[in-house]
C-alpha cells in the first residue's frame, strides 16, 4: 500500500520509536493512585459485590448502608481536597438520595454524571458511581465503580488536528491510574456519560474518556489469535502486533481521534442527531462508516501516523474480536464486525483459501472499504427524515444480517460462523488484570 507505506515513512521520521521505558509514566499521581488502592478501591469492591446487575442491592442490610455511607464520605472528603468540591457535593447528593430511597431500588446518580467535566490534556480526573463497565468481567451491569486516570493525548495530534479539525472533540485518550474490579480486569475501555446509572436519557455527551492503556494487551490476546484461526498465515494483518506499550497507545490514541472526527463529519453528524444514532441498524453502520473512513485516510494520506497500525487494529478489533461476544447476536460492535466480515467475503476480499482459512487480500479490502463508505454515505444523502433514515438503515443491514430469534438482533450464517472458530477457546483464558498506569 503506497499511501500507507508513505505514513509510515514519515511516523518513524517524526515520532521515533521510544523505549519502554521512555515510555513509563512518570506521574505525580501515582502514588496516590497506590493509596486508593489500598483504601477507598477496596471499598468500592466489596459494595459492587452486593449489587445486580440493574445496580440494586438485594434485601440490604444495616452493613450495606454504612458501608455506603462510609465510603461516600471518605470519597467526598478526598473529591474535596482535591479541588473537586462540585463533585463531592453531588456525589454526597445522589448517595443519600438513594439510602433514603432504599438501596433495593435503582441508583440515580445524574448529579455525579453531570458534575464530571473532561480533563484538560495532562490533566486528572476521577469519578465514583455505579457505571456499566462495557465487556468488563462478569457479571456486568450498573454497579459501583471507581477510576482515577491521566489524559495523555497522542503527540502527533497538535499537527493532526490541522488537517483533521475536529468540531467538537469530546473524547479523552486516558491513562488509567486506579480503578475498582469492573475496570481493573476484563476488556472494558470505554466511559460515557450514558453508562452512569440514571433515571434520565443523556442529551449531549460532554465527555467520551477512553482507558486506551488497556488496549495492547487485550489486542494481543483476543483480536490476533481470533485471526489467526480464521485467516491463511500469511495474510494476517500484523502491523498491530508485537509493538511497544507507549507505541501502540499513540497509535490507537491517533485512532479514537479519527474515529470521532469522522463521526462529526457528513450529511447526519452525530453532534446534531445523538439520538437518532443510537438506533441499532443506523448506529451499526455509523460506526462501520467512521472506521472505514478511517482506514482509507490512514491508506491515502501521508500526514496520518500510524497508518499500518490503525488500519490492522481497525480490522482486526471490528471483525475478528468483537464477534467473539458471548451474547453477540445480541451486541452492538459484535454485528459491526459480522456486516464486515460479509461486505468483505462479497467483494473478493476474503476468498476460501482451501485448507480451511480464509485469505486477506488488503488491495480488494481497501476497494470493499472504500465502496462501503460510498453505500452508507448514498443511503444517508438519499433519506430526508429520520422515519426514513431508520427504514433506510434497516434495509442495508439487512442484506448482510439476517434476522434473528426473539430477543436478538441478527443470527450467524454458517459462513458468518467462522468467525467464532477461536471463541470458546479464548473464553476460556484468565481474565486480563490491569496494573495502575499499565501501558
Amino acid at each position: 500500500m503506497s499511501g500507507t507505506d508513505a505514513a509510515q515513512r514519515r511516523t518513524d521520521a517524526a515520532y521515533p520509536l521510544k523505549t519502554d521505558a521512555a515510555y513509563r509514566l512518570q506521574d505525580d499521581m501515582l502514588d496516590e493512585a497506590a493509596r486508593l488502592g489500598r483504601t477507598l478501591v477496596p471499598r468500592v469492591d466489596a459494595f459492587r459485590a452486593r449489587q445486580r446487575d440493574d445496580g440494586t442491592v438485594p434485601d440490604p442490610k444495616d452493613a450495606d448502608r454504612r458501608g455506603l455511607a462510609v465510603l461516600k464520605d471518605e470519597a467526598a472528603d478526598w473529591f474535596a481536597a482535591h479541588g473537586r468540591s462540585a463533585q463531592a457535593d453531588a456525589l454526597a447528593a445522589d448517595v443519600d438520595d438513594w439510602l433514603a430511597a432504599g438501596l433495593d431500588t435503582p441508583p440515580h446518580f445524574a448529579r455525579s454524571r453531570d458534575a464530571l467535566t473532561a480533563p484538560a490534556d495532562g490533566d486528572w480526573a476521577a469519578f465514583l458511581a455505579p457505571v456499566q463497565t462495557t465487556n468488563s468481567v462478569p457479571p456486568v451491569g450498573r454497579r459501583l465503580e471507581f477510576f482515577l486516570v491521566r489524559r495523555k493525548e497522542p503527540d502527533a495530534l497538535p499537527e493532526l488536528a490541522v488537517h483533521y479539525p475536529h468540531p467538537k472533540n469530546n473524547c479523552q485518550a486516558t491513562v488509567l491510574l486506579a480503578g475498582s474490579e469492573g475496570l481493573r480486569e476484563g476488556n472494558c475501555i470505554v466511559f460515557f456519560p450514558e453508562n452512569v446509572a440514571a433515571h434520565d436519557k443523556v442529551t449531549e455527551q460532554k465527555y467520551a474518556i477512553f482507558f486506551f492503556n488497556k488496549f495492547r494487551r487485550i489486542h494481543e490476546q483476543f483480536a490476533l489469535p481470533s485471526a489467526q484461526a480464521v485467516l491463511t498465515p500469511d495474510s494476517v494483518p500484523q502491523d498491530s502486533a508485537g509493538l511497544d506499550p507507549g507505541v501502540c497507545y499513540q497509535a490507537r490514541s491517533v485512532w479514537g481521534y479519527l474515529h470521532d472526527y469522522f463521526h462529526h463529519q457528513g450529511r447526519w453528524p452525530l453532534d446534531r442527531h445523538v439520538k437518532l444514532k443510537m438506533n441499532w441498524f443506523i448506529g451499526l453502520l455509523e460506526e462501520l462508516k467512521v472506521d472505514a473512513r478511517t482506514a482509507l485516510a490512514c491508506h491515502t494520506d501521508a500526514l496520518v501516523p500510524y497508518a499500518g497500525e490503525q488500519i490492522a487494529m481497525i480490522l482486526l478489533e471490528r471483525m475478528f474480536r468483537y464477534p467473539l461476544d458471548a451474547h453477540a447476536v445480541r451486541n452492538f460492535d459484535a454485528g459491526t464486525g459480522v456486516f464486515l466480515f460479509s461486505w468483505l467475503r462479497g467483494h473478493g476480499a476474503l476468498v476460501a483459501d482451501g485448507a480451511g482459512l480464509l485469505r486477506l487480500d488488503q488491495e480488494r479490502m481497501i476497494d470493499a472499504l472504500r465502496e462501503l463508505v460510498d453505500t452508507i454515505e448514498g443511503m444517508e444523502a438519499a433519506v430526508q427524515t429520520p422515519a426514513e433514515y431508520r427504514s433506510a438503515a434497516r434495509e442495508l443491514v439487512r442484506t448482510l444480517l439476517r434476522p434473528g430469534a426473539e430477543g436478538d438482533r441478527y443470527a450467524f450464517t454458517d459462513d458468518q460462523q467462522t468467525l467464532l472458530r477461536a471463541r470458546e477457546r479464548l473464553a476460556a483464558l484468565p481474565p486480563l488484570h490491569f496494573a495502575p498506569a499499565e501501558l
